[in-house]
């Protein structure tokens, strides 16, 4: 069964500039445990280029402690953009307060990211990579991807309408392709730019997707995302 990840304080940051309530946050994290998403997205963790931002846009083990100690069964996790990515900022799973990381990167960075996942895994987190603006990767990002010899770390490797230009017709070419590059468990990431996030995300789910992402009332940048609680009651229909 396809698992849900709510992104709605990282994605949806773009729109508060990180900035939100930790009363809200605490009440999120309530309402996804009683409708069941098995993973949070709770901000980036960057090292750079934070000023002016909230405290969502660089997620240090301090200001997760609280929000870990009532996740109950959600996961909890950040990303990270492999252009800012220090591992430095990442101790060990043992000593933070998150379950995954999920690594971003754009088409000519996929080998810096597949590095860093690699480090991140024996460091005890576990891991995805967000392939960002999948429309440009070329066969150098392809070629980078199949040659990994470290597919099996992944929880899932994700695909992402970064410009909410991919249709549904296009979902299932990405999926195969993948597959065919040895990795079995892939996700998706949509915007809503061309109002196809929930449609997007539905073909996924029918071509076996580990898991898709929204947010609260499709609150993200650009179009803005999925609405989660309509894709998961879509998906019921299905």
């Amino acid at each position: 069964m396809v698992k849900f990840l709510d992104c709605t304080i990282r994605d949806g940051g773009n729109t508060t500039n990180w900035n939100f309530d930790k009363d809200f946050v605490i009440k999120l994290i309530e309402t996804l445990n009683n409708i069941n998403v098995s993973y949070i997205e709770i901000g980036y963790r960057n090292h750079c280029d934070t000023e002016g931002k909230g405290e969502y846009y660089n997620c240090t083990p301090k200001i997760l402690k609280d929000f870990y100690d009532i996740k109950k069964d959600l996961q909890i996790g950040v990303m990270t953009d492999i252009k800012r990515y220090n591992e430095k900022d990442f101790p060990h799973a043992e000593n933070d307060y998150i379950d995954f990381v999920r690594i971003a990167t754009h088409p000519e960075n996929i080998p810096e990211a597949l590095s860093a996942a690699t480090t991140l895994k024996e460091k005890g987190y576990k891991i995805f990579i967000q392939l960002m603006d999948i429309t440009n990767i070329d066969a150098n990002g392809y070629i980078a991807l199949y040659g990994w010899e470290n597919k099996d770390i992944l929880e899932s490797l994700y695909i992402a309408d970064s410009y909410g230009i991919v249709e549904p017709k296009d979902i299932k070419n990405y999926f195969e392709k993948l597959k065919m590059l040895g990795y079995h468990k892939i996700s998706f990431h949509g915007h809503n730019n061309n109002n196809m996030a929930i449609e997007n995300s539905l073909v996924a789910i029918k071509n076996r997707a580990y898991s898709v992402d929204g947010t609260l009332d499709g609150i993200g940048r650009c179009g803005g995302n999925a609405d989660i609680l309509k894709l998961i009651n879509y998906t019921h229909k299905i």
